[in-house]
């Protein structure tokens, strides 16, 4: 039996994988989750996922007032990054956390439930892609740019023509809805195009620094 991907205990009580990449960083089998302790080793990740989430509650703080278009966003690209640096299905309150600040600051309510629930799809489907490597990973990327973009569109546009008044309650005055916000979403769609991509690019560098450190450091061990 191959046993390069057998985790074994190591020294410190951790879990490491065996095999040609085994070393300082715990063990990274891709089907499966990491643990807490795990991401306290890894410290970087959970940094990398903090910078990441104030990034996206000061961009959706500023872009306004900085003449950014409407809807540009980089709240899913955080949520996509998230998920696959932690690798954990709690990384889905990412885009809460990142709306729930800003909402807190910009008093964004009128349509919360919408928001937050539209949110929260768009974090499901990031999960869904946590463990997926390669070319894989980025046509996941596109997909949750194109999917999570196209769904929040539909459901927060709903939401304003329900509950906003701004539109007829009729079909007429929820196509109106639809029709007036096509600018938005072309921003977001667009944004997330590029913007979620990066994101899985990043995690794939975290992932080869990684690596990288690790296999240099197993000779130096092998030498103790």
């Amino acid at each position: 039996m191959d046993d390069r991907h057998v985790l074994r205990p190591s020294d410190d009580g951790g879990r490491r994988e065996a095999g040609p990449h085994a070393g300082g960083v715990p063990g990274d089998p891709a089907a499966r989750d990491l643990t807490v302790r795990e991401l306290a080793h890894r410290w970087w990740r959970p940094a990398t996922v903090v910078l990441v989430l104030a990034a996206a509650v000061v961009w959706r703080l500023v872009a306004p007032g900085l003449g950014a278009p409407p809807n540009l966003e980089i709240a899913t690209a955080a949520t996509f990054l998230a998920v696959l640096l932690l690798r954990n299905r709690w990384a889905a309150v990412v885009p809460f956390a990142v709306v729930a600040v800003s909402d807190a600051v910009l008093g964004n309510t009128q349509i919360m439930w919408f928001t937050w629930s539209a949110w929260a799809v768009v974090g499901v489907g990031a999960i869904l892609a946590r463990h997926l490597r390669g070319p894989g990973r980025y046509a996941a990327a596109l997909g949750v740019g194109v999917v999570g973009s196209l769904w929040f569109f539909a459901w927060t546009n709903f939401g304003v023509w329900l509950l906003d008044g701004m539109y007829p309650s009729t079909l007429d005055g929820l196509l109106a809805s639809y029709v007036a916000g096509l600018p938005f979403l072309r921003t977001m769609l667009l944004g997330n195009l590029v913007l979620v991509p990066l994101a899985a690019l990043v995690a794939d560098l975290v992932e080869r620094a990684e690596t990288t450190t690790s296999t240099a450091a197993a000779p130096a061990r092998a030498k103790g």
